[in-house]
């Protein structure tokens, strides 16, 4: 008998987790972390056993609607897969307008006692969410909705970091393993400013059109002083392009073509 592989211990203490669980709603994004889960859940557990929801608004780009949506298709699983799509229409909430620090708190805990009522009413055990043993480790004020909902982690539970969940999901041959972490547009705009549908569609087009350079994953991050100046972050892998003949000048120009005069570059880069 073969030793087993690193990489199916690691799958292993996952699964072990789930088995744990019986039936499980996975909130579900499409992302990096959440996409490992509900691979894991759906072999481990069964399509039967495993429900994905998944909540649409506009504090997404399009581009992450949809490879949330096809991922059944995307990794060969059909319609056998039961997905909820729950429409939000969070700019009626008015202390996710009002955007001060907590923020994140409030939508988490919106979004997930939605969740929770749509597992109940389908008779599922659990939700579970897709945080990582490093999301531990920073101040993330959805941490506490999840804590306070009930909501389980078990990737935390099976100690997996980020680093596992990538080389775990190249591993299992999911094409999300390299996708740059994401995050709802509602994080480009500075604390204290209102949100609204004009700013979230502003940075929307911004990173679309950055992406269409070929600056995938990249952030326009919105200031608070300057209505025509933005902040950019880009991958570090990707400084050396922006360096060439031509990109950089070519970059200026679409900016001022969207009504910006100045971007500040971080030079720090992107995980």
């Amino acid at each position: 008998m073969r030793p087993e592989t690193k990489f199916e211990k690691k799958f292993e203490k996952l699964r072990a987790v789930l088995r744990g669980y019986d039936r499980v709603a996975i909130a579900f994004s499409g992302g990096v972390d959440s996409s490992l889960l509900l691979k894991c859940a759906l072999d481990t557990l069964g399509a039967g056993n495993v429900l994905a929801l998944f909540a649409r608004s506009e504090l997404l780009a399009q581009s992450e609607i949809d490879q949330a949506v096809q991922w059944p298709q995307i990794n060969g699983y059909g319609s056998e897969i039961a997905m909820e799509i729950i429409e939000l229409q969070p700019l009626e909430w008015k202390e996710f307008v009002d955007n001060a620090a907590d923020r994140c708190y409030f939508c988490k805990l919106r979004i997930y006692s939605l969740f929770r009522e749509r597992l109940e009413r389908h008779g599922f055990s659990w939700l579970v969410d897709g945080t990582n043993a490093d999301d531990l480790k920073g101040h993330r004020a959805g941490l506490r909705a999840i804590h306070e909902l009930g909501v389980r982690i078990p990737m935390v539970e099976a100690g997996l970091d980020k680093a596992d969940v990538r080389q775990l999901s190249q591993w299992l041959g999911l094409a999300t393993w390299n996708r740059p972490s994401a995050s709802c547009l509602a994080t480009r705009i500075p604390t204290g400013m209102s949100i609204t549908s004009d700013r979230l569609q502003r940075v929307a087009v911004l990173e679309r059109g950055l992406e269409l350079f070929g600056l995938v994953g990249c952030r326009v991050r919105l200031c608070d002083s300057q209505e025509y100046e933005v902040h950019l972050e880009i991958r570090s892998e990707d400084f050396a392009f922006l360096a060439e003949p031509g990109v950089r000048m070519a970059l200026l120009r679409f900016f001022q073509q969207h009504g910006v005069d100045k971007v500040l570059l971080h030079l720090h880069g992107r995980d």
